[in-house]
């Protein structure tokens, strides 16, 4: 992924809903801090993609690395816009 260039919400919106969509992950699972509680701040976007490392799971990893790369303010627009 391009570290500079920062994936715009509706970039990541898709992801979040098939992250969602899995069995096991109606609640959030690694995402549930983010996504669900609101903690936007960057320490939680980077334990997440730790955690997404430790599963091996690409679409965890994937969504962690586009979340690390938002801003705060991004990752709280996402939270708020990404329910379907």
């Amino acid at each position: 992924m391009d570290t500079q260039k920062k994936p715009t919400v509706p970039e990541v919106i898709p992801l979040v809903k098939q992250w969602y969509a899995l069995p096991g992950n109606g609640a959030g699972g690694i995402f549930h801090v983010l996504l669900d509680d609101g903690n936007c701040e960057q320490c939680f976007a980077v334990s997440a993609l730790a955690q997404a490392q430790e599963l091996g799971d690409p679409l965890a990893i994937e969504l962690a690395q586009k979340l690390v790369a938002m801003s705060t303010t991004q990752r709280k627009k996402l939270r708020q816009v990404w329910s379907f």
